[in-house]
């Protein structure tokens, strides 16, 4: 199926971007929800000129500001079919020089913002009679890695959160899709603590998520390869799962 319109969050970062650009080319209007003005703006830029495209600003890390926010977003947008929960950070820690506040940013930002959107979205769609929300978890939300363990958990915890709503929801008309990518490139990769390699490019991340939405998966997992080798750590010995693992890591 098409989306009408599309609420996306963290419209601004380079997979937001990338999301924006292609459903903009498939004719879906947008809300576009972002904390800073200038990736915003330079999005907009390179939109096709026929691109309905309504920019929001707010830093989600402040859930009071996002709950006073959306009842504005909702009263000005009666037609949202799809919500794309894509805000996140990742920033790694070692903890002999931990500061547990930007940890804290990082379950605001990953998780529970998420739920601010939800306290709003889940009756409003269901005044409608339809919707769908997706949320982008992440493959390392399945394993806990050094230095990355806050992100891990974070998104740990947005894959619970897809799988409890998806069933609470069931029969309401209202559809839940959960969104695990591996490793992708961007200033997110720059920052993280992983050593790998191969970055599947934003491009390939967004088409893929666009068109497992529009098929109507209920999880969308990617590159198969990556998401293949996950379930093959997982089922390692813990000793050996914990060797493997540490090997993946470089941390200055």
């Amino acid at each position: 199926m098409n989306y009408r319109k599309v609420l996306i969050t963290g419209a601004g970062g380079d997979l937001g971007t990338e999301l924006c650009r292609q459903f903009a080319q498939q004719g879906t209007a947008i809300v576009a929800v972002n904390r800073s003005r200038q990736p915003i703006e330079t999005l907009s830029q390179s939109l096709p000129a026929t691109a309905e495209f309504h920019p929001y600003f707010v830093d989600q890390s402040d859930c009071e500001a996002t709950d006073a926010l959306l009842p504005t977003i909702l009263a000005e947008h009666s037609d949202i079919d799809l919500v794309l929960l894509n805000a996140g950070i990742d920033k790694p820690q070692k903890l002999t020089d931990f500061d547990w506040r930007l940890a804290k940013q990082h379950f605001d930002i990953n998780v529970i913002s998420n739920y601010v959107f939800l306290a709003h979205l889940v009756p409003y769609f269901l005044r409608r009679g339809q919707g769908h929300i997706a949320a982008v978890s992440s493959l390392a939300g399945y394993a806990g890695f050094p230095y990355e363990h806050v992100y891990n958990g974070s998104k740990a915890a947005v894959r619970m959160m897809v799988d409890g709503i998806r069933i609470e929801l069931q029969g309401s008309g209202i559809a839940v899709t959960g969104i695990y990518p591996g490793f992708l490139e961007g200033r997110m990769a720059e920052g993280n603590a992983w050593q790998v390699d191969g970055y599947l490019s934003q491009t390939e991340a967004a088409a893929t998520i666009i068109a497992g939405l529009q098929q109507g998966s209920a999880e969308i997992a990617f590159p198969a390869a990556q998401a293949e080798q996950v379930a093959q750590v997982l089922a390692l010995p813990q000793e050996e799962r914990d060797s493997l693992i540490a090997q993946m890591m470089a941390m200055d």
